[in-house]
């Protein structure tokens, strides 16, 4: 990064806090490939959105990234929560400010460093305005921050002899004034010439250090929609589409929530993006990976994490990715090397809508964008009018919706059910805002089917609580993400960058926790690597039989 050395904190204008757009936090969002239309059979993951249509999805309320984004993308609107505490300890870096993605700041033009000042910025944020952080013990954040720092320290071969965290008493301002005298002294001893030291004279080593500890600490809080965000990210869970790489998309969307077995693959591809690397090789979607750069994908049953690493090149990166695929309908083993490159712009966020099997509208959409559930409407009132028929029911198909505005989803089940909360946001002493239906909106009067998998998380998770609970359709497929804590708020640093935190979290209209565990469908019915191969797809097929007379 480029920094100036001094610590005096950037404040943007405050702001009216609006939750940060979602995206799973806890782990690399899958590559997704960019570019029209896509070699897809019906049912396939969605692509990821791009960055442009992520600034859309941060505009209205609120997410979960991931949690997320993560990160890892999560999207909640809550206009009652209440404003960023502030300190008022004459010595201590201004207060973080709560954003509004709806009014960016302008990019900062002359950063200032991450330093010492960021991180205790950060530490005092957190207590401030995370869910229950004024509960929390500081402990853990301290040492799960130096903890970063001392492994940062090892890897770039700089390890000293004074690395050491002090003794911590659970006294917040004691503990941290152990921390940070400690956290100073190994940053003043970085080298500040030679080659570990760069050619500014060490600045940007220190400033990588203290952004480390930065990260350490908000990973202490498990929270897959807390997070830091750095030059180059949006700041919300869904994660944004490359702009680089192969164009492909893997069904390996997120990391496995902590109840779900380990990823036992296939690994396969349920996407290509056309005009990308990969189309120009003539991948399709369910090839199956077999090895990359002759390592195989799984060595005794469990997965080679460096192997998918390397489906997903670095910006600017063009080595030369040599693949083995095999293809489930012919049975045909190949060997296709791909020069990563830039990949095509993909499209607005819209809804593809058309009739299936006579009389069912089949509506897809990859995001909860602002204006989602009103598009939708729109396509079901077209559909109507073109038909020469009735339509009979309606499949909504959430397969690999990373989530966005979950307000969207409050309207569009609005057009199901009135007089009902979908979920409640609460805080950590129990006080629960109700999220609910929007009765404004036109009783369909329709069956409905909704198809889920592992790709939905976040505001779609939302949805498919609210599905489920209400008893409001059926669902089909597998178990969501689970990437579902609460609604996120962005907050400014004097390093002109933002951390992202949710200060309460999401349960459902059951009272049942969604996050870490995932919505399960009503019927099991997994797209494999077989039927994307072959063109079929069960879970459409299922939907079909349930809403066919």
């Amino acid at each position: 990064m480029n920094r100036k050395s001094d610590d005096t904190p950037t404040r943007p204008a405050p702001a009216t806090g609006t939750p940060a757009t979602d995206t799973p936090t806890n782990g690399r969002p899958p590559e997704t490939p960019a570019g029209g239309p896509t070699h897809r059979p019906s049912g396939h993951r969605r692509i990821g959105l791009t960055r442009k249509r992520r600034v859309l999805a941060a505009t209205g309320a609120a997410v979960l990234a991931g949690s997320v984004l993560v990160t890892r993308m999560t999207a909640f609107a809550d206009p009652s929560a209440t404003t960023t505490t502030t300190t008022t300890t004459a010595d201590r870096p201004a207060a973080c400010e709560r954003q509004n993605p709806a009014q960016p700041q302008p990019p900062t033009q002359d950063p200032a460093p991450t330093s010492v000042s960021t991180v205790e910025q950060t530490y005092y944020c957190v207590f401030g305005n995370y869910y229950g952080g004024s509960r929390l013990d500081d402990r853990p954040l301290l040492q799960y921050a130096f903890q970063a720092v001392v492994k940062e320290l090892r890897k770039r071969g700089l390890d000293q002899p004074d690395a050491v965290l002090p003794a911590l008493t659970g006294d917040r301002d004691e503990d941290w004034s152990r921390f940070a005298a400690r956290l100073q002294q190994v940053l003043d001893a970085l080298p500040v010439s030679g080659p570990a030291a760069g050619t500014d004279g060490g600045r940007a080593l220190r400033s990588s250090l203290a952004l480390t500890a930065i990260q350490g600490m908000i990973s202490a809080l498990h929270d897959n929609h807390a997070g830091y965000v750095g030059p180059g990210t949006t700041g919300g869970p869904t994660p944004a589409a490359p702009s680089w790489g192969l164009g492909i998309s893997l069904n390996m969307t997120t990391p496995p929530a902590e109840t779900a077995p380990d990823f036992t693959g296939p690994l396969f591809l349920t996407a290509v993006g056309e005009g990308t690397p990969a189309a120009a090789a003539g991948l399709k979607p369910g090839d199956i990976v077999e090895s990359v750069d002759g390592v195989p994908v799984f060595t005794g049953g469990k997965l080679n994490p460096g192997v998918v690493d390397l489906l997903h090149p670095a910006p600017a990166q063009r080595t030369t990715v040599t693949m083995t695929v095999r293809r489930p309908v012919t049975g045909r083993t190949r060997h296709v090397r791909l020069v990563p490159g830039t990949l095509p712009a993909q499209p607005q966020p819209h809804v593809d809508a058309r009739l299936i099997d006579g009389g069912i509208a089949d509506i897809r959409f990859d995001a909860f964008y602002p204006g989602l559930a009103q598009d939708v409407l729109k396509a079901v009132a077209g559909l109507r009018a073109t038909t020469p028929t009735e339509i009979t029911g309606i499949v909504f198909d959430l397969r690999g919706n990373h989530g966005g505005i979950a307000q969207e989803g409050n309207v569009l089940l609005g057009a199901f059910v009135h007089n009902a909360t979908v979920v409640s946001f609460c805080d950590a002493d129990g006080a629960c805002v109700p999220q609910r239906v929007d009765d404004s909106t036109p009783l369909l009067q329709l069956p409905m089917v909704t198809l889920t998998d592992d790709g939905c998380a976040s505001a779609c998770e939302v949805f498919a609580t609210g599905v489920k609970d209400l008893h409001l359709g059926t669902l089909v497929g597998t178990r969501t993400a689970g990437v579902n804590a609460g609604p996120a708020f962005l907050y400014a640093l004097n390093d002109g960058n933002l951390i992202r935190m949710p200060s309460q979290h999401v349960v459902g209209a059951n009272g049942e926790i969604i996050d870490g565990v995932g919505v399960p469908p009503d019927h099991y019915a997994p797209l494999t690597a077989a039927d994307l191969s072959g063109g079929k797809d069960p879970s459409l097929d299922k939907a079909v039989s349930l809403l066919t007379p």
